[in-house]
C-alpha cells in the first residue's frame, strides 16, 4: 500500500514539491519561533539564575531584575538596623548592596583633545556591585580585568559583538566616560546588556549616595533560602525578598509575557499555511485519481483500504516536509544569529517532538479533507460513458 501511495505522490513532481514545501515552511516557522522563544527565555533569566546571589532584598513592589524598581537606604537608622541583622544572621555567608539601573550608553572615540566621534546608542543595564564580596558581579570574565577600579567598567561580550566596543575603549554612560577594562559573558538580556562598575562609583555617577537598589545575599551551604526569606520578611513590611529561582522566573515573565500572545498567533498561522497547502494538493491529487479509486472500489477494495492509502500519502508528504523544515532550522539558525544578534535560538529536543506532533496533526487533517470526497465515489459511475 505504501508503494501505491508513494507512486501516486511522485507521479506529479511539481505538486509534490509544492506540498512538501508548504509543510516545510510551516515546520520552519514553527521551529524557529519555538527556538527563538527558548533562546530569549534562557537569556532573559540567565543572569539572575547563574549569579552567586541566592536571595534578593528589594523595596516593596519590586518584582524583577529588568525594571529594578527598588530603592533601599545604605545610611541612617533603618539601614544600620538592617545591616546589623544581616551581619548577625547565621545563615548568611555574605551580603552587599547592589545598584541596577537601565540607561543608554555610547562608545566614544577620542580623535583629539577637542574632537571625538560618538557611536550608536546602546541600551545597557548599569550594575554597581561590591568588588569585595563580588555578589551580583560578572558571571564569568573572559578578557581583561575582573575588577573595575575608579572610572572603569566591565562590559558583556554581547554588547561588544553588537556595537563593536572593546577592551580599552571608552563608554559614556551615567554622565561619565568610563574605560572598558574587561569583558564578561552571561549578562545578555537580548534587548539590553550588563555593564559592571564598583558600587561606590555607581552611587557617585547616579547621584545615589546613601541609596542602593538591592541588598543581595550569599548563603552558607546548609542554609534554606525559603526559610531565610520567611525570617527576613519579619524585619520590615516595606521590603520584599526573592529567592534566586523566584527572581529569575519573574524577570522572564516580565520580559516574555507580552510576546507569548503574538507567538501563539504566528504559530497558529504557520500551522494553517502548512495544512492548507498539504490539504489542497492531496485533495487535488485524489480528485484526479477518482477513476482509479472508483475501479479499486468496483473490484472489491473497501473504503478503509482507500482511506489508508490517502492517509499514507499525507503522512509521506508530512514526513518529507518535517525533515526539510527541521534541517533548514538547524542550517539557517546560526547564520541568522550572526546577522541579527537579537535572533537568539535554542533548540531543545522536546520542542522538536512538539513540532513533530504538530506535523502529524497536520498530516491527519490534510488526509481527512479528501477522504470525505473519496467516500462519495460511486464505483458504477466509472464505467459509464
Amino acid at each position: 500500500m505504501l508503494l501505491i501511495a508513494r507512486k501516486n505522490l511522485f507521479s506529479e513532481r511539481l505538486r509534490l514539491f509544492i506540498s512538501v514545501g508548504g509543510v516545510a515552511l510551516a515546520v520552519l516557522l514553527i521551529s524557529l519561533l519555538l527556538s527563538l522563544y527558548r533562546g530569549w527565555e534562557e537569556k532573559v533569566g540567565g543572569f539572575v539564575e547563574n549569579s552567586n546571589v541566592e536571595v534578593w532584598i528589594a523595596s516593596e513592589g519590586a518584582q524583577d531584575f529588568l525594571a529594578a524598581a527598588s530603592l533601599l537606604p545604605t545610611e541612617g537608622d533603618d539601614a544600620v538596623r538592617a545591616q546589623g541583622y544581616l551581619n548577625g544572621n547565621k545563615s548568611i555567608e555574605s551580603w552587599s548592596p547592589m545598584i541596577v539601573r537601565s540607561m543608554e550608553g555610547v562608545r566614544v572615540v577620542k580623535l583629539s583633545p577637542t574632537k571625538e566621534r560618538v557611536g550608536k546608542k546602546m541600551d545597557i543595564h548599569f550594575i554597581g556591585f561590591d568588588t569585595t564580596t563580588r555578589l551580583g558581579g560578572p558571571i564569568e570574565v573572559i578578557e581583561g580585568s575582573d575588577t573595575p577600579g575608579d572610572g572603569e567598567v566591565i562590559i558583556d561580550q554581547a554588547l561588544s559583538k553588537r556595537y563593536g566596543i572593546q577592551v580599552r575603549d571608552v563608554l559614556r554612560a551615567g554622565g561619565r566616560d568610563w574605560k572598558v577594562v574587561g569583558k564578561s559573558k552571561g549578562g545578555d538580556f537580548v534587548v539590553t546588556q550588563t555593564v559592571f562598575v564598583n558600587h561606590q562609583q555607581a552611587q557617585e555617577a547616579l547621584g545615589m549616595t546613601g541609596i542602593t537598589t538591592f541588598y543581595v545575599l550569599g548563603l552558607k551551604p546548609d542554609a534554606d533560602p525559603a526559610k531565610l526569606k520567611e525570617d527576613l520578611q519579619i524585619l520590615s513590611s516595606q521590603i520584599v525578598l526573592h529567592t534566586r529561582e523566584e527572581f529569575a522566573a519573574s524577570t522572564r515573565e516580565r520580559a516574555l509575557s507580552d510576546v507569548l500572545p503574538i507567538l501563539f498567533v504566528v504559530l497558529a498561522l504557520s500551522f494553517i499555511v502548512g495544512l492548507a497547502v498539504a490539504g489542497l494538493t492531496i485533495y487535488t491529487a485524489t480528485i484526479e485519481k477518482s477513476r482509479e479509486f472508483g475501479i479499486l472500489k468496483a473490484v472489491g477494495f473497501r473504503n478503509s483500504y482507500l482511506y489508508r492509502l490517502v492517509f499514507e500519502q499525507s503522512a509521506v508528504t508530512a514526513l518529507l516536509g518535517f525533515l526539510v523544515g527541521i534541517g533548514l532550522t538547524l542550517l539557517v539558525g546560526p547564520f541568522a544569529s550572526d546577522v541579527v544578534p537579537q535572533f537568539v535560538l535554542f533548540t531543545r529536543w522536546q520542542d522538536v517532538l512538539v513540532v513533530a506532533g504538530l506535523t502529524v496533526g497536520m498530516a491527519l487533517i490534510a488526509g481527512y479533507i479528501p477522504v470525505r470526497r473519496l467516500a462519495a465515489i460511486d464505483p458504477v459511475s466509472v464505467f459509464k460513458g
